[in-house]
């Protein structure tokens, strides 16, 4: 099996997981069980049999997502006005501390019921968070990441854009993260910190831009609106503990 080492939320990943040519699904899930350097370890694959596989030998399912892009030359930024808030880069890349009028509307955005709940406390979602700014998890940050402003100045939405070392559609320009306090729903946020993006990415160079949005989150609606375009779809799986096989 053929894999991109990754980290996730501090844990080792094995993404993009594939079938090495001439082998079987079931030869691939075979090879990571007998692996112990694998155990317990995330896997990321967009191949149905492999997941099948690996879940009947005690993967557990954990996310399945949309991989989804945008051409940014067919659909370019709209031009609409920001209105009532304002965008200022998001400035949490040294101190955790600056996370405390930020994480509220995080918090929001991904209530209990939300398929993309974060079940850590505060002090996991920071370190989450801080990982994605340092570039530890998805590539170097890109200017495009952004915090939107009420009018009493608190943060109420963002968007945190990462540029994966890697081409298309796995690489490139990502939107890691991307939220929004609920009750501002209707107000046209999402458009705002989408097309802040797209205008920035254009101006560097960038001719595309992907996200992952989990199976069932309504907000694959508002992003095929902006012009994003599933290409791939894929199951994370937790795979099992390692054990040594009886001889």
């Amino acid at each position: 099996m053929r894999y991109h080492d990754d980290v996730r939320e501090g844990t080792p990943v094995a993404d993009q997981a594939s079938v090495t040519p001439g082998r079987t699904a079931a030869d691939a899930a075979a090879a990571v069980l007998a692996d112990p350097s694998l155990s317990e370890w995330l896997l990321v694959t967009d191949n149905p049999s492999l997941v099948a596989s690996l879940v009947r030998q005690g993967a557990a399912p954990k996310r399945r997502a949309l991989v989804m892009q945008c051409d940014l030359r067919s659909h370019p930024a709209t031009g609409t006005s920001t209105g009532r808030f304002t965008t200022a880069p998001l400035p949490c890349d040294r101190d955790p501390a600056l996370w405390t009028h930020i994480l509220p509307s995080w918090r929001a955005a991904f209530p209990r019921d939300h398929p993309d709940h974060f079940s850590g406390d505060d002090g996991d979602a920071i370190a989450f968070l801080m990982r994605l700014v340092q570039g530890a998890e998805l590539g170097p940050l890109h200017r495009s990441t952004t915090l939107l402003a009420g009018e009493g100045g608190n943060a109420v939405a963002g968007v945190m854009v990462n540029v994966r070392p890697q081409d298309p559609p796995w690489g490139g320009a990502w939107i890691a993260d991307i939220w929004r306090d609920p009750d501002l729903r209707g107000a046209g946020v999402g458009t705002i910190l989408i097309d802040h993006v797209k205008s920035l990415l254009l101006e560097d160079g960038h001719a595309k831009l992907t996200l992952a949005v989990t199976s069932g989150n309504d907000a694959r609606r508002s992003y095929e609106r902006a012009g994003f375009r599933v290409v791939i779809e894929s199951q994370t799986l937790r795979l099992p503990a390692y054990r040594r096989q009886a001889r």
